[in-house]
Formats: C-alpha cells, sequence, structure tokens
C-alpha cells in the first residue's frame, strides 16, 4: 500500500497504544490531528513493545525465543505479537475482550512477517473454552489491574504456562499486602470492560498469587513510579523451575529503564479522580 493510504488506515484503526513501525518512516504511534477520535474512548499512551522485548528477551533466552511458544494475554493491537516473532518465536497466539485492538493486530498481520501468529477476541474467563495448547511463555501486560477477579485470572494464563510468565501491572503503595478496589470506566480503550478492578499494592501481592499458581521463583525485571502520580509500575517474572533463570541470573545487566511518555492530561485527570475513591 502507499505510505498514504497506511496513514489512512492507521488513523481509521486508532488510537493506538503500540508504536509499531509499517514501512519505513511510518509508524502505528505516529501522532494523530486532535479531534481525531471520540474523547470517551481516552488518550492511551504510546508504547513500542519492540523496545521492550529486544532488551528483555535475550536476557532471560540465549538466541532469543528460539522456537518457543508464545501467549499474549490481553495482547493489546498485538505489538508484542509480532515483537516475539522477529526474535524466533514458534506458535503465538494474542487474545483480548477489545474487538478495537484485534482489529489493529489483524492490520499488523498484513503487513508484517508473522507465519504462526493468530489473533482472537476473547475474554481471559472464556479462554480455557477454546481449549489451546499450552505455551512455552505466556505475557499477563497491563491485565492484572484491570480484572474483577486478578487471582482466578492469573490462574487461568498460569495454567496454559509451561515455563515462563511475564506478569507487568501497575500497583498503588498501601501499608500491608493487599488487592485495593480501584473502580474503573468501561468505555475508554485502555481500561477493562467490567467496571471493576483491583491494583495491588506491591510485588510481593503479585508473586504470592504467582506461587499459588504454581510459579514459586521470580525476579524483577524493573520497576519505577509509573506515569500516575501515586502508582508505581513492575514487571515481575515467574517461573515453575528456578533454572529457567540460569542466564539471567549469570548476566550482569542493569535493570531495564522503560520508555515512559509524559501522561496526557485526561489520563492524569482520570488517575486523581481514581486515588480520591480509594
Amino acid at each position: 500500500m502507499e505510505a498514504a493510504s497506511l496513514r489512512s488506515e492507521i488513523l481509521r484503526l486508532g488510537p493506538w497504544h503500540h508504536d509499531v513501525e509499517i514501512a519505513p518512516g511510518l509508524r502505528t504511534g505516529d501522532p494523530a490531528p486532535p479531534g481525531t477520535y471520540p474523547a470517551e474512548l481516552g488518550t492511551p499512551e504510546v508504547f513500542p513493545p519492540k523496545l521492550h522485548f529486544d532488551w528483555l528477551i535475550p536476557n532471560l533466552f540465549e538466541g532469543g525465543f528460539a522456537g518457543r511458544s508464545f501467549l499474549d494475554c490481553g495482547c493489546n493491537g498485538g505489538g508484542y505479537l509480532y515483537a516475539a516473532k522477529a526474535l524466533g518465536a514458534g506458535r503465538v497466539l494474542g487474545f483480548d475482550v477489545r474487538e478495537h485492538w484485534i482489529e489493529q493486530a489483524r492490520f499488523l498481520g498484513r503487513h508484517l512477517p508473522g507465519e504462526g501468529v493468530e489473533t482472537m477476541v476473547c475474554d481471559l474467563a472464556d479462554l480455557r473454552d477454546k481449549r489451546p495448547d499450552p505455551f512455552d511463555v505466556t505475557l499477563f501486560n497491563g491485565l492484572f489491574y484491570h480484572l474483577p477477579d486478578p487471582m482466578a485470572g492469573l490462574r487461568i494464563a498460569a495454567d496454559l504456562t509451561k515455563e515462563l510468565i511475564i506478569v507487568n501491572t501497575a500497583t498503588i503503595p498501601r501499608e500491608g499486602d493487599s488487592l485495593v478496589l480501584a473502580p474503573e470506566s468501561k468505555v475508554q480503550v485502555m481500561s477493562g470492560v467490567h467496571g471493576l478492578a483491583w491494583l495491588p499494592t506491591n510485588e510481593k501481592v503479585v508473586a504470592a498469587i504467582l506461587a499459588w499458581c504454581g510459579f514459586p521463583h521470580w525476579r524483577i525485571s524493573f520497576e519505577n513510579q509509573g506515569f500516575v502520580k501515586g502508582w508505581r509500575r513492575v514487571e515481575i517474572l515467574a517461573a515453575r523451575d528456578e533454572s529457567v533463570f540460569a542466564r539471567w541470573d549469570s548476566l550482569d545487566h542493569p535493570q531495564a529503564k522503560p520508555w515512559r511518555p509524559k501522561p496526557p492530561s485526561l489520563l492524569r485527570r482520570a488517575a486523581r479522580r481514581l486515588l480520591q475513591k480509594i
């Protein structure tokens, strides 16, 4: 497709969260003209999945995925699916509850190398009914804190994972180890669809749930104060067998410094309203 047609299709499918290069000089994260999308959809931050995986995966596995199968729960626009494929993943499945994101993932599939990549619209709660074969590596990114029952949700993903699960979540620091009620919009594209969600107070809460799910060994790949004041972001790598971390533990690698944009003003205001309710 010509560049103008591609840009038009990218705009039609927005707003985007995943910033992916579709052609030289043409990215899904290129700014859209003001007023392109209804305000009620929210203004997602734009994040490049390839930047994240190009750092993380070689630190975990020599030679990248090396044919390992990969599951992305709540895959959003599909950027991680194609980042994994570029790093040598075998069978790849991504699902999201919102048609909005899967339409974007299908668009990526039409323009990027991706043999063996499958996408579908599916709620996490219904994933078992699809009866997929287990996966070697699962990504649970930005999903935990949008679920009405995050423990049950994480268990569903863990039961379909053989080797490693990557959990990236927001937390809200509080005294004690707990889950804090976090009501959210059902309309904004970066929210869940149930209106009920829970924020963990720290990584120990998530690690305890992962241990209950059969993943007792864990490492933190990064943590920061997040893009919302009062929140913190953490990524936990959890394994059934600690030998999975042999390469990780042998490398003298600094903690990742995730790319982080300035939050849109609408997101900041929404976060303040949420914090006032908690």
